[in-house]
């Protein structure tokens, strides 16, 4: 193996996932209620952004002490996981669909999503077609264009799975990977994600000792993440003598969960402010696009973003290297960013020499930020063409404050992504844009989450 002067550093791993980990039951296999509670935590450890605030553009508006999707007409129905431990897909899709509410309504297929992530199947995690999982893998699952599909295309079994593929419905353009909350106050990044955009994916931890079946109301002080429920609206003044036992003080998020209309009420519950785990998982996935017949996507992070890597700096570049199948317009990107107004520089080169990212002939350049850590998609303004069997890259440069690793990567883990792999020439990173190091040489089977989008032309 070649040894370099200056070497990427992988980030360090999630806590929670090594527990789950030590102790599968905890998580992925316990039933509760005659449930198998599904929310597994995720590798990567992104604790640096408790308490950051997000949204900048919504917060000067005043948020209501009282807000509830289903009065707007955003919220899609309730459905039913069964036995599996799918609450987290159930949990994407309620996102999905409630932001594309009132203007678009879809019923989106859990079947599909929990299938094609099994291990059972070429593109894979480490979990049977009934296991668990989280925000991030089923952002990879929509973001590599998998789905999402029709629930009438592949109908929801709990029991069995194939890995049968269909017409994908949209295209994923933004997940919104809101920070954990640093206090059981800290609810404006939730609260404005709610009202300005739709139902928002959360991580708790659920134990039927601590739910109140009176008022279909929840409190706990302890316990580990294994559950994902969408949060849907709140309630300042909700009594905190309607919990099992009382927290602090008032209030709740009103929560759809996936158990059917006949737990809870019709489907609903509140969990106080309190809750010692709410608000520390969130996703929200806020922006979709129509598809196309003539659209590509060239990618090598099918499993997403797993962890990350940095030369012990908020800044890094980061490239791959794409050869075009066919005579095809490069029409966009995308990448993950782990820190709220994340600034970055984008370059397309053509005629690319193999090993050498920055060769060949610069053809676009742009820069950007990113307001939230969020999966990002960009189009570019004028599309640039390539010929089949021309070589062509992009690279970026990438500031995520107050976060030392700012490349994503989809990494091998044993217990999650033993499926990942990469190959030679592929990826690429550095500390300065001018010293490239092959990501295949310093770490094994690790590429980088960064995808280009084309159409044929």
């Amino acid at each position: 193996m070649r040894i370099f002067k200056r070497q990427p550093v992988r980030s360090p791993v999630n806590p929670d996932f090594i527990k789950y980990l030590q102790s599968l039951k905890q998580s992925d296999g316990v039933q509760i209620s005659g449930r198998k509670m599904g929310y597994i935590p995720h590798p990567l450890d992104l604790s640096h952004l408790t308490g950051k605030k997000i949204f900048i553009g919504y917060r000067g508006e005043a948020l209501p002490s009282f807000y509830d999707l289903r009065q707007k007409g955003k919220v899609s129905p309730v459905k039913d996981q069964g036995p599996a431990g799918t609450c987290w897909i159930f949990a994407t899709n309620s996102s999905l669909e409630s932001c594309l509410l009132p203007e678009e309504k879809w019923d989106f297929s859990e079947n599909n999503m929990k299938n094609l992530l099994a291990e059972e199947c070429p593109q894979g995690y480490d979990r049977s077609f009934d296991g668990g999982g989280n925000q991030w893998i089923s952002t990879a699952y929509l973001a590599r264009w998998s789905g999402p599909v029709l629930e009438k295309d592949d109908p929801y079994n709990p029991f069995e799975g194939n890995c049968n593929v269909f017409p994908t419905r949209k295209h994923l353009k933004r997940v919104v990977f809101i920070p954990p909350r640093k206090s059981p106050t800290d609810n404006t990044n939730l609260k404005t994600a709610i009202m300005n955009y739709g139902a928002v994916l959360s991580g708790m931890a659920y134990d039927d000792g601590y739910y109140n079946e009176q008022t279909s109301s929840y409190y706990s002080t302890e316990g580990f993440p294994n559950h994902a429920i969408s949060l849907v609206g709140w309630d300042n003044n909700y009594s905190r003598k309607k919990f099992k036992s009382s927290p602090p003080g008032d209030g709740a998020f009103i929560v759809k969960n996936s158990w059917g209309e006949n737990w809870g009420d019709n489907g609903y519950f509140y969990i106080s402010y309190y809750d010692f785990f709410l608000g520390v998982e969130n996703a929200l996935f806020s922006k979709t696009g129509n598809p196309k017949s003539t659209q590509i996507i060239h990618q090598y992070d099918p499993l997403g973003w797993i962890g990350s890597v940095g030369f012990e700096s908020d800044t890094a570049w980061f490239a791959n290297i794409f050869e075009a199948e066919s005579n095809q317009k490069i029409s966009g990107f995308s990448f993950y960013t782990a820190s709220p107004n994340s600034s970055y520089s984008i370059y397309l080169y053509e005629n690319i020499t193999a090993g050498k990212p920055r060769s060949g002939k610069l053809v676009k350049s742009l820069k950007g930020t990113v307001d939230e850590p969020s999966y990002y998609v960009r189009n570019f303004s004028n599309p640039i063409g390539v010929n089949k069997g021309q070589k062509f890259s992009l690279v970026v440069k990438l500031t995520t404050p107050d976060y030392n690793y700012p490349v994503p990567c989809e990494v091998r883990i044993d217990g999650i992504s033993s499926k990942a792999k990469s190959s030679p020439g592929q990826g690429f990173v550095s500390a300065n844009g001018k010293t490239w190091y092959d990501l295949y040489d310093l770490i094994t089977d690790t590429s980088i989450c960064l995808k280009a989008f084309a159409e044929r032309k």
